[in-house]
């Protein structure tokens, strides 16, 4: 459900545990992808439990959190966080999408983008051009045999 997977990320993305987690390598050198797939597999729970609630949701986001960046959270804020997702889930569950996406522009915004690539400045770019030409985007494709691949390619104009 391509609702449920948007309300994750923007929630996961204002998750400071996590970004932390991310930005201190907590999951490896690949934190960053194990975030993302973290946001996969908290929406496809979400989606397919049955017999859901905060409880379970937060027991869920603690084991992942636990088991893929090697972190406990203390300060509450798994209960936080399924306590949210939640509300979405019943929102979804009983067709109320109106309401949803109306609850979804409410939640606080953040660079949401943490999680999706990584823009850096281009060091070779000298002073003179543009802004937008010392860009350079970065993408990164996990490989099956655990390796990252890391693209770069300069911004067009």
């Amino acid at each position: 459900m391509e609702i449920m997977h948007k309300v994750v990320q923007q929630i996961l993305s204002n998750w400071t545990g996590l970004r932390l987690s991310v930005e201190h390598s907590m999951g490896g050198p690949n934190s960053k992808q194990v975030a993302i797939q973290c946001i996969e597999e908290v929406s496809e729970f979400c989606i397919q439990e049955k017999d859901l609630d905060v409880e379970c949701i937060e027991d869920f986001l603690e084991d992942i959190i636990d088991e893929k960046f090697n972190t406990i959270f203390e300060d509450g804020s798994p209960k936080e966080i399924a306590t949210i997702l939640f509300k979405f889930v019943e929102l979804l569950r009983s067709g109320n999408i109106q309401q949803c996406e109306e609850e979804f522009n409410k939640l606080p915004t953040s660079d949401s983008n943490w999680l999706q690539h990584t823009r850096i400045q281009n060091p070779r770019a000298n002073s003179d051009s543009s802004s937008d030409d010392n860009e350079i985007e970065m993408s990164e494709e996990p490989k099956e045999d655990g390796w990252t691949v890391v693209q770069t390619r300069r911004k067009k104009h």
